[in-house]
């Protein structure tokens, strides 16, 4: 897939949306296999960048992310709920390529506006603590309802980290943090900084990974806290 983002022509573009990201829905052919991916360009960094009754510093918006997330999922076993995604130029300007996801049932707006509920209540919860442990892990500030999306088998797929990975080491809300997959902690108890800016380093600044380490080692302590308090059984699953 990676190969086929890279290479094949691109040759048919739609704009999906507006804001300041500006995606493309793009057509792309290799002459055998034709499929769709998503172009987002952004790249926007201020110092401070003020909404609606709050202010944040060191503000980023950047297609970079979406790339580093997809590297750092492979590096702990959930790059199966992340569209692959890598860098490629397109009239002029370097973005975030994605794999566009087929057959998506519908997203989480969808889903809680028509009271849809999975018929796996606990493969599907399972999904969403692995979500919520990324989503701290990288400082995930805009995982809204539309991007978050279900396959008809009820996959779940995390889609468009522009706003992640802030250089703050903390956790945006630790409450999120309850329930974890074993080889999900494991796999973070054992992340290196040399692999992780092995993985990134054309796309996470070191601020940037400073902070992603940091939060590392929060989510760490909080599930050692857990397990302690309430025992491995009651927190860990799988």
């Amino acid at each position: 897939m990676e190969e086929f983002l890279l290479n094949a022509d691109i040759v048919d573009s739609t704009r999906v949306g507006g804001g300041a990201t500006r995606p493309w829905r793009l057509t792309l052919s290799d002459g055998q296999i034709t499929h769709d991916a998503l172009f987002q360009p952004v790249e926007i960094r201020r110092d401070v960048q003020r909404f609606p009754g709050r202010v944040e510093l060191q503000f980023a918006d950047s297609y970079h992310f979406n790339i580093a997330a997809y590297r750092l999922a492979g590096l702990l076993g959930l790059d199966d709920m992340i569209p692959v995604t890598v860098e490629r130029r397109w009239q002029g300007k370097k973005g975030a390529l994605t794999w566009w996801v087929d057959d998506v049932a519908m997203d989480e707006r969808t889903r809680l506006g028509n009271g849809v509920k999975p018929p796996n209540y606990a493969d599907w919860d399972a999904q969403l603590r692995r979500m919520h442990v990324f989503g701290q892990l990288v400082h995930d500030t805009d995982r809204n309802q539309h991007n978050i999306l279900y396959g008809p088998d009820w996959k779940v797929w995390m889609i468009d980290f522009t706003r992640a990975f802030r250089v703050w080491g903390r956790l945006l809300d630790v409450n999120t943090l309850v329930k974890c997959d074993r080889d999900l902690l494991e796999r973070l108890q054992s992340l290196d900084k040399g692999e992780v800016k092995a993985a990134v380093w054309r796309h996470l600044t070191k601020s940037e990974i400073k902070g992603l380490m940091e939060r590392r080692g929060l989510v760490v302590v909080r599930f050692d806290e857990l397990i302690a308090e309430r025992s491995a059984a009651a927190v860990l699953y799988y």
